[in-house]
C-alpha cells in the first residue's frame, strides 16, 4: 500500500484549534508489508508527521464547518507499558470536502525491536470507536482513510446535510498486531464519523478502557451552556474581596465556561459536586487546589475554607472538565478519599469558587443552601481549665516542642467579625480553646499551648488581632 503525504504540524498555541484548515506535510511516502507468517503483523519504514505544539492545554480542537458541533481531543499522548509512544492530534476540521481527522502515531522509541498487540490501544484497535460518556449507543468512529499507511481495509465515509457518517458497516480495519523496529513509527490518519446520518450527539467519547482513556469531547458550538434553570436564578450575591466570579446561576445555554452543582439545596450530611466545563477553544489555566468555600453572613463573604493553597498550574484544556468534591458535615468531618471533607458547617448560605479561567475571562463560583443547624464552639477535648476570679487559665498538653502563650482578652470594638465556622477550622485552634470560656464576668483567658497554635491565632502578628465574635469584641496577643 502506498501512503499519500498526510497532513503535518499546526500553527502553535496554548491549544491548536482548526476552522477550515487542511495542512500538508512534506513527509516521503513510504511502504507497508505484510508480516508473511500471520498475514495480520504490518511493519513501515517510512517517516512520520511532526504532532503540532499543543502548548498548556495539551488539546487539540476543531471547529465544524458542517455541524454546529465543535470537538476537541484529549489524552492525545501516552507511553505504553512496552515503551512504545502513541500520540494523536486533530488534524483537519469537518469541511463540506471531507469530514474531520485525526492523525495519530506510534513509536518504538526503545533500543529493541517490539510486537505489539493492538486491541486496546485507541486508535490502534482494529475497529476503533468510542461512546458517549459511556453509553453504548451512537458510536463515533475513526475510520482509516486512504492516507493511513498500514490499515488493511479502509472505510466509506458519505455525507449528507447534517454532515459527515460511515457509509456501510464497522469493519476489522486495522491489524490485530505490528511489529516495530527500534526507531520505527507507524502512522495512522483517521476520518471522524458517526455510525448514521445526523447530528453528532454531544459528550465525550471515550476510545479504550484506561483511567484516563483517548478522548473526544463533543459540544455544540452556538450552545455549549446549561439549558437547566438555577434555583438562584435571579439572585445577586455580594462579590468577594478580591474576585468578581461568572456565576453558576448566571450562566445562559450560550455560556463558554461555567461551574456546575450537582445540588443547589442540601441537608447535612451532604455530598455536592462541583463541575468546572471548559467549552472554549482556549485552556482555562490556574489551579485545581486553589478553591475556596464562602459563606454568606449578613451581606457579606467569610471564607471558611482552606487555609493555604498549593501552587501547582493545573491548565484545564477545551472540551474538558474538572470535578471538586465537598463533603459537608454539620458536626466533626470524616476523612474522604479524593474529596474535600470539612466538618462543623452550619446552616446558610455558601458558595464555592474555583480560581479557573482563561486569559481574559473571569473565575467561577457556584452558591448552594446547606440545611444544618448552627455551630456551637467549643473546645478541643485535651484541653483543661483553671478560673480565678475574671481570669480562666487553660492549657494543652506538651508535645515535646516550643511552648508559648496566648492571651485573649474582651475588648471595647472591632471591626472585623469571625463565624463560629471559622473557629472550629483547625488552624484556629488558639481561638477555639479560649472564647468558650468567656462566660458572664470572665475578662481574660491565658493558654498555655504550642508556639504554632498561638502564631496562627494572631496569624504572625506581633501586636494585637482584634476581632468580634458573637456579640462581644475581643483582642489577642502572644504573651
Amino acid at each position: 500500500m502506498k501512503r499519500r503525504a498526510l497532513l503535518s504540524s499546526l500553527a502553535a498555541g496554548s491549544v491548536v484549534a482548526l476552522a477550515g484548515c487542511n495542512a500538508s506535510s512534506d513527509a516521503a511516502d513510504g511502504t507497508t508489508t505484510p508480516d508473511e507468517s500471520t498475514g495480520t503483523t504490518y511493519r513501515t519504514t517510512s517517516g512520520e508527521p511532526t504532532p503540532p505544539e499543543t502548548g498548556l492545554g495539551d488539546a487539540t480542537t476543531a471547529v465544524f464547518e458542517t455541524r454546529d458541533r465543535t470537538m476537541s481531543l484529549l489524552n492525545g499522548r501516552r507511553r505504553l507499558p512496552s515503551g512504545l509512544m502513541v500520540r494523536a492530534w486533530l488534524s483537519a476540521t469537518a469541511t463540506p470536502e471531507h469530514p474531520a481527522r485525526v492523525t495519530a502515531t506510534l513509536t518504538n522509541e526503545s533500543e529493541y525491536d517490539t510486537a505489539l498487540r493492538l486491541h486496546d490501544v485507541p486508535p490502534f484497535g482494529p475497529t476503533p470507536h468510542g461512546f458517549p460518556n459511556r453509553d453504548y449507543d451512537d458510536p463515533l468512529y475513526l475510520v482509516p482513510t486512504d492516507d493511513h499507511e498500514f490499515a488493511g481495509t479502509t472505510g466509506a465515509v458519505a455525507r449528507t446535510d447534517s454532515g459527515w457518517y460511515l457509509d456501510g458497516r464497522p469493519d476489522r480495519w486495522q491489524p490485530t498486531s505490528v511489529e516495530l523496529a527500534a526507531g520505527e513509527t507507524l502512522v495512522g490518519e483517521y476520518a471522524v464519523v458517526p455510525r448514521e446520518p445526523g447530528p453528532i450527539p454531544t459528550g465525550r467519547y471515550a476510545f479504550g478502557h484506561a483511567d484516563d482513556p483517548l478522548t473526544l469531547s463533543v459540544w455544540q458550538s452556538s450552545r455549549p451552556g446549561p439549558t437547566e434553570r438555577s434555583t438562584f436564578a435571579g439572585a445577586s450575591p455580594p462579590s468577594f474581596e478580591d474576585q468578581t466570579p461568572a456565576w453558576y446561576h448566571d450562566a445562559t445555554p450560550e455560556a463558554p465556561v461555567f461551574l456546575q452543582p450537582s445540588a443547589e439545596q442540601v441537608d447535612a450530611p451532604a455530598e455536592v459536586s462541583f463541575t468546572l466545563h471548559n467549552y472554549l477553544t482556549e485552556p482555562l489555566t490556574g489551579n485545581f487546589y486553589d478553591w475556596t468555600l464562602y459563606k454568606q453572613v449578613g451581606g457579606e463573604w467569610y471564607r471558611i475554607a482552606p487555609w493555604g493553597i498549593p501552587v501547582p498550574l493545573t491548565p484545564l484544556p477545551p472540551g474538558d472538565t474538572h470535578t471538586w468534591t465537598l463533603h459537608a458535615f454539620d458536626g466533626p468531618s470524616v476523612d474522604c478519599e479524593d474529596a474535600i471533607a470539612l466538618g462543623h458547617l452550619g446552616g446558610g448560605r455558601y458558595a464555592f469558587h474555583v480560581n479557573m479561567s482563561s486569559e481574559s475571562g473571569p473565575t467561577h463560583a457556584a452558591l448552594f443552601d446547606f440545611d444544618a443547624p448552627q455551630v456551637s464552639v467549643t473546645p478541643t477535648d485535651d484541653v483543661s481549665v483553671e478560673r480565678e476570679y475574671r481570669l480562666v487559665r487553660a492549657s494543652t498538653p506538651d508535645d515535646g516542642g516550643d511552648r508559648a502563650t496566648l492571651v485573649v482578652q474582651r475588648t471595647d470594638e472591632a471591626d472585623a467579625r469571625l463565624l463560629p465556622e471559622q473557629v472550629m477550622r483547625p488552624r484556629n485552634r488558639g481561638l477555639r480553646n479560649t472564647l468558650p470560656f468567656f462566660e458572664d464576668g470572665i475578662q481574660k483567658v491565658r493558654l498555655e499551648t504550642t508556639d504554632g497554635v498561638v502564631d496562627d491565632a494572631v496569624r504572625g502578628d506581633t501586636g494585637e488581632r482584634v476581632f468580634r465574635f458573637g456579640g462581644d469584641a475581643f483582642a489577642a496577643w502572644r504573651a
